[in-house]
């Protein structure tokens, strides 16, 4: 009777103990998430100045008496920069979308998935990144 009453014991603590872990690494990766956030606000001001930019730069060719704007040189560097942004700012929403995955496996008790083609730190094919632009709405200069 007494052993079972200390089984009993250690059995709660040892919930408790994994319900502190699990509440501890979903805050962990709750800051990530924001500290992420973060990041990406940063690269979306960068990329609507670089579509500005973009946008004078051909304005400017086309004054110049340029037939096609997009061949210019520095067109072409300005949207090379933006195209950068925009990879940039997916990974990130990649990597957020990936923690997001964590949290919601750990409150079901799975095991979180494995690292697919879209985790952070790989490189996806470019028909990934341009539907997943397509999808977020991205991928073009803001809409007035």
């Amino acid at each position: 009777m007494a052993s079972e009453k200390a089984g009993r014991g250690g059995r709660i603590l040892s919930e408790v103990l994994v319900f502190l872990k699990r509440g501890l690494s979903n805050t962990w990766r709750r800051l990530l998430i924001l500290g992420r956030c973060f990041v990406i606000f940063f690269h979306h001001l960068r990329l609507r100045r670089a579509w500005r930019l973009l946008g004078k730069r051909v304005h400017l060719a086309f004054e110049g008496g340029e037939v096609n704007p997009m061949l210019a040189g520095e067109v072409k560097d300005s949207l090379n920069a933006a195209h950068a942004l925009l990879a940039q700012k997916n990974r990130q929403l990649q990597a957020i979308a990936l923690l997001r995955e964590k949290i919601r496996a750990s409150r079901s008790r799975e095991a979180p998935p494995p690292p697919g083609p879209g985790a952070p730190g790989e490189t996806a094919p470019p028909a990934d990144q341009e539907a997943a632009s397509a999808a977020l709405g991205e991928g073009g200069p803001p809409q007035p």
